[in-house]
């Protein structure tokens, strides 16, 4: 049986993962969940629904005190000698996701978090497998199609979480001859592609509480006339990919574009959310400069929490290429949905839980 430990919990994706290892019980010693002491209440309280949805038992999930802006990421020694001489598979998913984080906080976090895990990884006697979680935006203002096996740049970035992301997955490339690696650069994750469950309206999901917000307006114009590549993945591919991806041989030391292989256009996206919302298309068009204007003017980012930086990715055409990904995950089933197929679910999910702030 295998010892797993996990950065990032009790956030949604390492609970997501740990619920999609469940499934394969007999595979699973023990899972450490790394938290910090403060989410404490947290963790407990995701502990507890996961022993009561998975085949779990509790003492094969321990909450585990950890800090990885910390050399030492464990602050319990005899805990720490114990997972370094046991772990096989390390998952690292603790980060600043917030795209207007400072530099100092996406540097102590995302950089020296992950400086701390690789070194705590090569510490780890019988390690297997030091599963990366990245972003497909460490591309930074490159244009054009982006690579899997491409990393170094000259660009700039849009905000100080993508700079300090790429810093942070330079880390890791540079041992990838030295550890078990596996790097995942996700897209834009969104909720499940079945039933639209996410855990809160962040992100994206922007452009849904604004058309809710002018529903009585509608129908409402487009933003903008360049149709720019908008990458939305549904957590559960993200999940299902990097479980595989994880634990077989084809994912060792390479990195992965867990992106949509198809991505649809920014207008193409607009009208099928304002169409789910309204159940008419969008009429005319403002230009982005104007709708920047409004953004700032309407106070957006302080009514609703969302940071200007997110305007940025809907006007700057990357593609990212998936050759890698669709040739690891051929004859597995595991698919990237069309974004069309299950937008309407997503758009639902939020009309029925967006009254509590889920």
């Amino acid at each position: 049986m295998n010892q797993y430990a996990f950065t990032g919990f009790p956030g949604f994706l390492a609970g997501k993962l740990i619920t999609h290892l469940a499934t394969l019980p007999d595979q699973i010693g023990t899972i450490y969940a790394l938290h910090l002491p403060a989410q404490r209440p947290e963790a407990l309280a995701l502990k507890q629904e996961l022993l009561a949805t998975t085949s779990l038992q509790d003492e094969q999930l321990v909450l585990v005190e950890a800090d990885i802006t910390l050399p030492e990421v464990i602050l319990d020694p005899i805990m720490r000698s114990v997972i370094e001489r046991e772990v096989n598979y390390i998952f690292h998913l603790a980060a600043a996701y917030d795209l207007s984080i400072p530099y100092d906080v996406g540097y102590r976090v995302n950089l020296l978090g992950t400086k701390h895990m690789t070194a705590f990884a090569k510490r780890a006697k019988h390690l297997k497998r030091y599963v990366y979680f990245s972003t497909a935006y460490v591309s930074g203002r490159r244009q054009g199609t982006v690579y899997e096996n491409e990393l170094w740049h000259r660009v700039q970035f849009k905000n100080h979480y993508e700079a300090t992301k790429y810093e942070a997955e330079a880390i890791v490339s540079r041992e990838l001859g030295s550890i078990p690696a596996t790097i995942i650069r996700p897209g834009i994750v969104i909720g499940h592609s079945k039933t639209g469950e996410t855990k809160k309206f962040d992100g994206v999901y922007f452009v849904l509480k604004l058309m809710d917000q002018l529903r009585q307006a509608a129908p409402l114009p487009y933003i903008g006339r360049q149709n720019i590549e908008v990458n939305l993945v549904p957590y559960d591919y993200v999940v299902e990919a990097t479980a595989y991806l994880a634990h077989a041989p084809v994912g060792l030391k390479r990195t992965f574009h867990l992106t949509d292989p198809f991505p649809h256009g920014a207008r193409e996206v607009y009208r099928m959310i304002h169409e789910a919302m309204f159940g008419r298309s969008p009429r005319g068009t403002i230009p982005h400069f104007a709708a920047e204007t409004g953004f700032s003017a309407l106070q957006l980012s302080e009514r609703y929490g969302v940071p200007k930086e997110l305007l940025a990715y809907f006007k700057h055409q990357v593609h990212f290429d998936t050759t890698q990904t669709l040739r690891a995950l051929n004859g597995t089933g595991i698919v990237c949905p069309d974004l069309q197929d299950y937008l309407p679910d997503i758009v639902a999910y939020y009309n029925t839980h967006k009254e509590a702030g889920t």
